[in-house]
């Protein structure tokens, strides 16, 4: 007879604890018991698809395969090492294929922005690689953001900067535009019946918000603050109209303003420091100040050579041996004697301390000899040694007049209408101002809208029709010269000259168009009139037939 089972005399309630299930350890697990540094020191040698496989095996090598020294170091091997190479005097890869930097070099490849970040944050190395590699093959997320309901005369101008958007018009007057939640933000309408026909933004100051300023037709100009914080902005200044015509461009980098009329009559203007400065401008018993400081006329040239498309700039060089100088620019067009046009450059050079202009000079892209068919002759640069001469247009002229210049020390990028544009490089040092002669950019097959230039080489190009953006890696231009290429004495392994000859331009392909309002990126007839980037979007103004008009906002995160 089987023996009967007894009933616990304990609380039944009570739950015992499961037995875990013995792990056995696989006799071919040599990686387990290794420590974390080793294994990082592994996954350093793997490629770039295997280590995105080890991020799935489990939690341990999920974030061992994310590690950020791992990802920092394909980041620069693939797009650090290619800048580093094309520069005259940088070490190349040595035998153990690490590259050793300069502090003052390190910090122009970027060093200077990534790791040490201004907010104090840790930069997501991978993050970084992901966003860099996606505008490398021109991959990204459109969204279209409905701007206007009608037509402006003359168009709305647009700005990029610090992830806002400004644009400007008769109708609605100043706006802001956030771009992670894609709503509007500030506005501010515009006073009287003045119509805008040209917009700039501090490039410098941006630690309490950004400056802004308008110019007008009826040659007058204005200043403004947005705090990003409050969403607001603040009037600083208005200038009154003038009778020397309509400005053409204006430049912004305070506490200077440097504009342009029509009629090609160039002005400089200084406010006084103690005002304009950002610590004076957040302090609210400065404020009823303020508004009544006049700004300073520095100086007024009138020039009979340059010819729209203009382009302004105000920029800072700073040197360990020599005090900071300011210099403000002017690229323009330059039509030349029975052989088309080419681009001139003015520099004004001006004092930190006392403000006023130490010295002006010109230089074009023309070799000697060569000039205006309204001037005399304007000093200029022969041929340039890293441009190859095949590329190299004529005697450094063309036969179309640009229809837009976008200059960005030391670039110089134009735009023509025979789907072409051309780049040049400028030289400036404290004895000597060049421009090297154009180089020629094939790729879209219909005319050239508009492009944008940034400082490091990298631009962004859009079609006047069609959906044609493309993406272009310029630094250095094309190099051929034994300067920009690796030393003779060491052999040039396949990798460095895949990074050397690599490809320079790539046509922008996107998922579907999330529209914020009723869309129209595929609608017949739809111009596109201006485009801008930042590291991580590019934002193109888009008109349809019907005057509707949207921000197309390209995301390459």
């Amino acid at each position: 007879m089987p023996l009967k089972r007894r009933h616990s005399n304990g609380n039944e309630d009570v739950k015992l604890p499961i037995a875990k299930r013995t792990r056995i350890k696989d006799p071919n697990d040599f990686l387990s018991d290794l420590s974390h540094e080793l294994l990082i020191r592994i996954l350093h040698h793997l490629p770039i698809q295997t280590l995105i496989r080890c991020q799935r095996l489990s939690h341990r090598f999920y974030t061992l395969a994310g590690d950020s020294q791992i990802w920092k170091n394909l980041y620069y091997n693939r797009f650090v090492l290619p800048r580093a190479l094309r520069i005259p005097g940088m070490k190349t890869a040595q035998d153990d294929g690490g590259l050793h930097f300069s502090s003052r070099r390190s910090k122009w490849l970027e060093e200077h922005t990534l790791v040490n970040r201004e907010d104090g944050k840790r930069t997501n190395w991978k993050g970084q690689y992901k966003l860099r590699h996606n505008w490398s093959i021109g991959a990204c997320e459109i969204q279209e953001i409905r701007v206007a309901e009608r037509p402006s005369v003359p168009s709305m101008l647009v700005k990029l900067a610090d992830g806002v958007v400004l644009t400007v018009n008769k109708e609605d007057g100043l706006r802001a535009w956030d771009l992670k939640q894609k709503i509007l933000i500030a506005e501010y309408k515009l006073e009287g019946t003045t119509t805008p026909t040209c917009l700039s933004v501090d490039e410098e100051s941006r630690s309490d918000g950004l400056g802004i300023a308008v110019g007008f037709v009826d040659g007058g100009w204005g200043t403004w603050k947005l705090d990003t914080k409050k969403k607001g902005f603040e009037a600083i200044y208005r200038h009154p109209g003038s009778s020397n015509g309509m400005l053409g461009a204006i430049a912004f980098a305070n506490p200077y303003v440097l504009t342009i009329t029509d009629s090609q009559l160039l002005s400089l203007y200084t406010f006084a420091h103690e005002i304009m400065e950002p610590e004076a401008l957040s302090k609210p018993e400065n404020l009823a100040i303020e508004t009544k400081i006049q700004p300073s006329l520095l100086a007024s040239l009138k020039s009979h050579t340059s010819w729209p498309p203009l382009s302004l700039s105000i920029r800072t060089t700073k040197s360990p041996t020599a005090n900071p100088t300011i210099i403000a620019s002017i690229a323009y067009s330059l039509p030349t004697y029975t052989s088309g046009y080419t681009i001139g450059l003015q520099e004004l050079h001006l004092s930190p301390t006392t403000g006023l202009i130490t010295f002006s000079r010109l230089a074009s892209a023309l070799p000697q000899g060569f000039a205006s068919i309204l001037s005399s002759p304007i000093s200029s640069r022969t041929s340039s040694p890293a441009l190859q001469p095949q590329q190299v247009v004529g005697i450094g002229s063309t036969t179309t007049r640009p229809t837009t210049l976008s200059y960005s020390h030391p670039y110089i990028l134009a735009t023509h209408p025979d789907n072409t544009l051309t780049l040049y490089l400028c030289t400036s040092t404290s004895s000597t101002l060049q421009i090297s002669p154009g180089t020629k950019l094939w790729g879209h097959t219909s005319s050239v809208s508009s492009a944008s230039i940034t400082q490091r080489g990298k631009a962004v190009s859009v079609s006047t029709r069609g959906n044609e953006l493309r993406v272009w890696e310029l630094e250095g231009g094309f190099a051929s010269s034994s300067s920009s290429t690796p030393s003779k004495a060491r052999k040039v392994n396949r990798r460095e000259r895949e990074l050397l000859n690599g490809e320079r331009s790539v046509v922008v392909k996107h998922s579907a168009v999330e529209t914020v309002g009723d869309g129209f990126e595929n609608a017949i007839g739809a111009r596109k009139r201006w485009v801008g980037f930042d590291d991580e979007v590019v934002i193109v103004l888009k008109e349809s037939e019907g005057g509707t008009q949207a921000l197309m906002v390209y995301d390459f995160t």
